[in-house]
């Protein structure tokens, strides 16, 4: 290592800890056997797992208290764990760390911080083998090549000090600006409350009086809804060279009603309605597989897809279905999409400015009435109203789902359509604000901690972090 400062030298690992690796571990004597055992996902936690001794397994190694655990597999390569210094049960490893043993002379702390250096990273990920992706480990022979530089043992203590004081301080920062993301979180809820229950648009109805309320809206919904049911009804009876029948009107199912007992009240001009008042399509997606090598039909639209509330339609694969198949399922301008089971169990969707597209089978289509505006009832969708009626509609504890029955139940308020727009517009014109700017502001200072964190690492081990002193003993 070139230009190191007076009284340090660089070693590789194999110079000083030899390729004694931790010993292989001996069976249980008895089952109920306990084991402080440091594995690769435990990382994540920062706290090792307390296994029986019969659920140890193999591929592990005994290892001792100050013991600098090395990773060698993707996509932790070069994290790096100290051994606990107090642990009443043996303490053994995942053979995916490299385990350097104490010695005198090298600091552990030093070590990890020394192995977590950008250059070290480098060194490591160059020479990895494997299948690819979370299988790709870093080649026994290049991690023992691995060169770290050493500094006398008492500037080793006064670097990892001044290290550690400096990331406390970086971590304070990290930690204000998580607690302002929440905050916006905090507004942003804030903001779709007032929407929903008409606060901010009070001013706006004050100078903008309606020409239709959202009852008489509503009204008109529901007489466009029957309509359409029964220009359908004839339309298959002429298919069939048949007239209809008498008092076929009578089939007729009425949408289900809102239950206005126990709701609050809304502003004048407002009213309730449920999706499935305002939605005549709530349908579940198609059941075929996705094909990324169909370039040409439609997209095929699943959860996963649909990542931080937006869609890369350019990455969004195709699949096989027929005509039949992309008329039944084809998205339209205005629909709204739900994740009906997983972790995003009731998260929506708006489908804007897309390609011709169907939707997957864990996605739940409402295709609402022309005379509805689906951004506000996007916006009434990302609101604590509807979240809390999801909450209590949802199905399963392992895996929870809500169905189409659930979404047809939720209650909205239905102001008049012009408000709608008003609503609608404040609430994205602000989303967008917030985005643009405190998005991206917080994105950036917390990209900076990072690369402040390796800048400090850098300096660190070129021995610029603090002063030498000549007194000290040197590395070598």
């Amino acid at each position: 290592m070139r230009g190191m400062p007076e009284g340090w030298t660089g070693v590789e690992l194999r110079e000083v800890f030899g390729r004694k690796r931790g010993s292989a571990l001996a069976p249980a004597k008895q089952p109920d056997q306990r084991f402080e055992l440091y594995s690769v996902p435990a990382f994540k936690t920062g706290r090792p797992e307390h296994p029986l001794g019969a659920e140890v397994g193999s591929s592990k190694q005994t290892v001792a208290p100050g013991t600098v655990l090395l990773c060698r597999i993707n996509p932790r390569i070069n994290r790096v764990w100290i051994v606990g210094e107090r642990s009443d049960d043996p303490q053994v490893a995942s053979t995916e760390w490299i385990a350097l043993r104490r010695i005198e002379g090298v600091a552990p702390r030093f070590l990890m911080y020394a192995l977590r250096a950008p250059a070290v990273r480098g060194h490591l990920t160059s020479s990895v083998s494997g299948v690819g992706g979370s299988l790709m480990r870093v080649r026994m022979a290049a991690a023992w090549q691995t060169r770290v530089p050493l500094a006398p043992l008492p500037e080793q203590h006064r670097i990892v000090a001044k290290i550690e004081s400096l990331f406390a301080k970086l971590d304070e920062g990290v930690a204000a600006l998580k607690r302002a993301e929440a905050h916006l979180e905090r507004y942003r809820a804030s903001v779709l409350k007032s929407a929903v229950e008409g606060r901010l648009t009070e001013q706006w109805r004050r100078e903008n009086p309606p020409e239709e309320t959202g009852e008489q809206l509503l009204g008109r919904i529901l007489a466009e809804r029957r309509k359409c049911w029964e220009e359908e009804q004839i339309a298959k009876f002429a298919a069939k060279g048949r007239r209809p029948p008498k008092n076929w009107r009578a089939k007729y199912k009425e949408p289900v009603a809102p239950d206005t007992g126990k709701l609050r009240a809304l502003p004048e001009g407002w009213c309730w309605a449920t999706v499935d008042q305002v939605a005549p399509v709530i349908q579940y997606g198609h059941t075929a597989s996705a094909d990324p090598s169909k370039q040409d039909g439609p997209r095929f639209l699943r959860i996963t897809d649909i990542q931080g509330g937006c869609v890369q339609w350019s990455a969004v694969p195709g699949c096989a279905a027929s005509e039949a198949e992309t008329r039944r399922y084809r998205l339209n301008e205005g629909d709204i999409v739900f994740a009906r089971t997983g972790a995003t169990t009731g998260k929506s969707y708006l489908i804007e400015n897309h390609p011709e597209a169907i939707f997957a089978s864990y996605l739940i289509r409402v295709g609402l009435s022309t005379l509805v505006r689906s951004r506000y009832v996007s916006v009434f969708f990302q609101s604590g109203a509807y979240w809390a009626q999801i909450e209590r509609g949802k199905r399963g504890i392992g895996q929870p789902n809500v169905n189409a029955r659930v979404l047809a139940h939720i209650t909205l308020p239905l102001p008049p359509s012009c408000e709608q727009v008003a609503i609608a517009n404040q609430v994205v014109s602000g989303e967008n604000a917030v985005r643009q700017t405190s998005g991206r502001f917080l994105k950036n200072c917390l990209s900076r901690a990072s690369g402040l964190r390796q800048s400090i690492l850098k300096r660190a081990f070129e021995g610029g972090l603090v002063p030498q002193d000549p007194a000290d003993e040197p590395a070598s």
